[in-house]
Order: C-alpha cells, then sequence, then structure tokens
C-alpha cells in the first residue's frame, strides 16, 4: 500500500522567540507509530513581513535541509504582510497532491507524539480502517488540545486556561461537534483549496467549509500543543476581539454559521462544571472582559474595520516552561 504523504504548514509573522525551537520539536517528533503508513515529507514555512530575524532562522533550517536532513524544510517568504489567510493560502498551494496536511500556530510547541496522534485518524480512513459506509469513513479534519503554559494563579493565566478549557469540554460533549483550533489541527488539503482575502479566523472557515462538504472533525484526545496566552489587558483585549470580529465575518459569509463556543446555551452548560467556589472572582472577571470583547467587535465589525492583518499580543510569544501541571 502506498505511504500517506503528510506535510506541516507554519504561518509566521515575527517569530525569532519560538520559530527555532518549533522546527527543532518538530524534526525530531517520533513518528515510529507512523512507519509504513505515512511519511512526513515536508515542513512548509511562510514568512510574512517579517521585521525581525524570523527570515534569516527559517532560511537556515531550509539550507540545512537541501545539505541533506531527511525532513524537508520549504520556505516561503512574503515581503509584505498580506494578513493569515494570506499565508495559509500559499500553504494549501504548496501541499496540493499531500494525504494530510497539519496546520500550527508558530508560537506552539507539540508535545512529545502529537504530531503523530494528530494524523492518526485521517490515516486510518487511508489505510480502510474505519467503518465501512460509516461515520468514521468521513473525517475531514482532527482537532488538538493547545494548552497553555500560564499560571492559573493570576488573572489571565486562568482566563486563558478556562477559554482553552471550555473549548476542549464543548468538542467532547457539545451538541455543535467539534471546534476546530487554529493553533494545531490536520486537515485532508483537498477538501479546502483556498480561504477567501481578508478573512480573520482562517480555521473557523476551514471548519464550516469540511461540515458543509458532509465531512466531521474529530478531537485527538492526546495531541497536545503548549501555547502561551496573553499576560496583558491589552493583549488579551486585542486578541478576543479580533477572534469575535471573525465570528461575525464567518457567519456573513456562510450564511450564519457559528462556533459552538459562542452558543449561550452550550457554554453555560459546560461553565457550570468548571466553577470553584474559590475561583469566583476570577469567573466573574472572565465573563466580563469576553463580554466587552465580543460588544466591542460587534461594533468594530458594523463599522466594517476588519482587522485581518493585525498586532500580534506580545506576552504571547515567550512559551518558556511550562509553569505549573494542568
Amino acid at each position: 500500500m502506498k505511504e500517506a504523504t503528510v506535510g506541516i504548514g507554519i504561518a509566521a509573522h515575527n517569530e525569532e522567540a519560538n520559530i527555532g525551537r518549533l522546527l527543532e520539536n518538530l524534526l525530531n517528533q517520533p513518528l515510529a507509530s507512523l512507519e509504513g503508513a505515512a511519511r512526513l515529507d515536508e515542513i512548509i514555512v511562510v514568512t510574512s513581513g517579517c521585521t525581525d530575524r524570523t527570515d534569516e532562522i527559517v532560511a537556515e533550517f531550509a539550507a540545512r535541509a537541501r545539505a541533506g536532513r531527511e525532513r524537508r524544510v520549504r520556505h516561503i517568504s512574503e515581503p509584505e504582510r498580506r494578513g493569515k489567510s494570506s499565508a495559509v493560502n500559499l500553504i494549501l498551494r504548496a501541499a496540493r497532491g499531500k494525504d494530510v496536511l497539519v496546520m500550527l500556530s508558530a508560537d506552539n510547541l507539540p508535545e512529545t507524539g502529537a504530531v503523530s496522534n494528530l494524523v492518526k485518524p485521517l490515516l486510518a480512513q487511508k489505510k480502510g480502517e474505519g467503518k465501512e459506509g460509516g461515520e468514521e469513513a468521513k473525517v475531514g479534519a482532527v482537532s488538538s488540545r493547545p494548552t497553555p503554559v500560564n499560571d492559573r494563579a493570576t488573572l489571565f493565566g486562568f482566563v486563558s486556561h478556562l477559554i482553552w478549557d471550555l473549548h476542549y469540554a464543548l468538542s467532547l460533549t457539545g451538541e455543535g461537534g467539534v471546534k476546530l483550533t487554529g493553533e494545531f489541527y490536520a486537515i485532508k488539503p483537498s477538501l479546502v483549496r483556498e480561504i477567501p482575502r481578508q478573512v480573520v479566523n482562517d480555521d473557523l472557515f476551514v471548519e464550516a467549509k469540511i461540515k458543509e462538504q458532509g465531512y466531521k472533525i474529530e478531537q485527538a484526545l492526546n495531541a497536545v500543543s503548549q501555547m502561551k496566552g496573553p499576560d496583558t489587558l491589552r493583549d488579551f483585549m486585542r486578541q478576543r476581539v479580533r477572534i469575535h470580529i471573525g465570528h461575525y465575518q464567518i457567519a456573513r459569509l456562510t450564511g450564519g454559521y457559528v462556533p459552538q463556543t459562542v452558543k449561550t446555551r452550550e457554554v453555560l452548560r459546560a461553565l457550570k462544571k468548571m466553577i470553584k467556589l474559590k475561583k469566583v472572582h476570577f469567573f466573574v472577571a472572565a465573563i466580563f472582559l469576553e463580554g466587552s470583547a465580543k460588544a466591542l467587535a460587534f461594533l468594530l465589525f458594523h463599522l466594517n474595520k476588519i482587522p485581518y492583518k493585525w498586532d500580534y499580543a506580545e506576552s504571547t510569544k515567550k512559551i518558556g516552561r511550562r509553569e505549573e501541571e494542568t
């Protein structure tokens, strides 16, 4: 049986703090569990309008690959920053013909074995291991579990963990199916050829497109990546406002598609299981901040202020070591 080809795509803008560690991480990921079923064909890195050393670092890895490293690193440089959707489209074009594409934010670090665990549900279909004629044969994407390294004892650390714990809980039990996380996911690239220009939440567009074609998204239980949530009010509001603007934008583009993470009834039901009395003041603050971000996003969206090229959150770029066990 022919091996399935796996590509990894990374869109990067001013990521010198993490991009080298990420590429080393990916090149050293154990893929023995995929032996005989798939091979990592290449890592595609698109650097967009970088003003730091990101281009230089990625170019060094690409040169090492050309000099004989088994797993290839391809560097595509966009001199001008055109937004993440533009970079993702370059990756999608480069990945045509591959069986599986793993998309990864440049400010994440997958844990050991995470890439292998993420792509397995898609490879099972390739090998014919799914239920014949059943839902298992219609998996179009697989979502991971991003885990913040932030300290839960701080307000914004608590909020970061709450948001990602909520995403994971809703993916496991929510009525709307699995939420595709843009931090780290795998897809069949043949299902999404291109993302419309100036789309803010590229992952939400991919999620909607896959479900529209009758495929389902599966949650990988053991594909974990470490990331860092915002540590400051400014970074938190910038990030959450942008994400909510993206929700309104996708709803307009698709005729009403919204992720289950903003469906009030499901969110409240999941939150009830997470509330701890000793942290109730943090819960109240989190709800206030999220509500404020959503209200501001509503206003900006209807003023046609779409941040498809956004200022990144500085405090999320230094992942470091996990500050506590989660």
